[in-house]
């Protein structure tokens, strides 16, 4: 059967069955794996969701946080709720990041393309030309890659933006520690969220075994309700974010999806009229004091905001 078609139909099946499914898929890469597993935990509600799985099975298995020092507080409050999880750390934090990389804005690929444009070298002389044309040096066409005219403008800021952020405030954390522990990850990721994701679940399944860096994303088919579903069912209660609340007296509506607090990857397409209701008037709201520390942090001697109000 087609892995497509067949992704799809196990997202459609009732969430009995895919609890089943999902334990077994855990009990396979727990064995496979000889118990030397942990469960990579963002406090997030997918997280938080395949933690209880996992711990419904093996009750003293490790949670692992990566405080990317750019997180919600919400999340940070729960997160200590939750027993037996180590924390670990970046090596260099967000402001830092920042400071010495750029501000992260537009998206991961736009940050990559303007950087080798405010970059020229011989080395990077046919990837720029990719990202001007769209057409690779084989001559392949790639619209994708070519850089919008939208963009281009940044080339001429003197602000830089940045795609470092994840590798440095995610994944070199959890690699570090995977390298120290020898422990391979339950990672909470779904299909359903599309992209990058979604092509790689489908092409490898929900657990890889093989190769340098094997892992479990035993949640890989369910959907959003299930989640809920689920939480539901077993009385769970997510991060305060996830649910519409007041704060300091202002109503907030819940967050979908979270991530790291203050990156500007997206916001573009967010329906804000400079900073009246956005993600980051959200943390206005929760955490003034942080607003306004990151607000005016600077790369360039360009501001946070000032970098920001240029992209809507």
């Amino acid at each position: 059967m087609d892995k497509n078609k067949q992704l799809k139909n196990y997202q459609q099946l009732p969430l009995e069955e895919k609890i089943k499914m999902t334990k077994q898929k855990i009990k396979d890469f727990y064995e496979a794996m000889n118990g030397e597993v942990y469960v990579s935990f963002s406090g997030g509600k997918d997280s938080t969701v395949l933690l209880h799985l996992v711990r419904s099975i093996y009750p003293n298995i490790k949670a692992v946080w990566v405080n990317t020092t750019n997180e919600d507080v919400d999340i940070i409050r729960f997160v200590k709720t939750i027993d037996n999880v180590d924390t670990v750390l970046p090596r260099m934090n967000f402001i830092k990041v920042v400071e010495n990389y750029g501000f992260p804005l537009v998206s991961k690929l736009v940050a990559r393309q303007i950087k080798d444009f405010k970059n020229p070298t011989p080395a990077n002389a046919k990837t720029r030309n990719l990202w001007l044309t769209g057409i690779s040096g084989t001559g392949k066409e790639s619209r994708s890659k070519k850089l919008s005219e939208k963009w281009k403008f940044l080339i001429d800021e003197p602000f830089d933006i940045t795609s470092k952020c994840c590798d440095i405030l995610k994944k070199e954390p959890l690699i570090r520690y995977e390298k120290e522990t020898n422990l391979k990850p339950f990672v909470g990721v779904l299909a359903s969220e599309g992209g990058q994701r979604a092509d790689n679940i489908v092409k490898y399944g929900c657990n890889i075994l093989d190769g340098d860096n094997p892992k479990s994303r035993p949640l890989a088919f369910w959907l959003e309700k299930d989640i809920w579903a689920y939480a539901e069912l077993n009385n769970i209660r997510f991060a305060e974010c996830y649910y519409d609340r007041v704060v300091n007296g202002q109503f907030l509506a819940a967050e979908v999806r979270t991530g790291c607090t203050f990156c500007g990857f997206g916001y573009q397409f967010e329906n804000n009229t400079l900073f009246e209701s956005d993600r980051f008037t959200k943390q206005k709201i929760k955490n003034p004091a942080r607003y306004k520390k990151i607000m005016q942090l600077k790369n360039n001697g360009v501001t946070f905001k000032e970098a920001l109000s240029k992209i809507i």
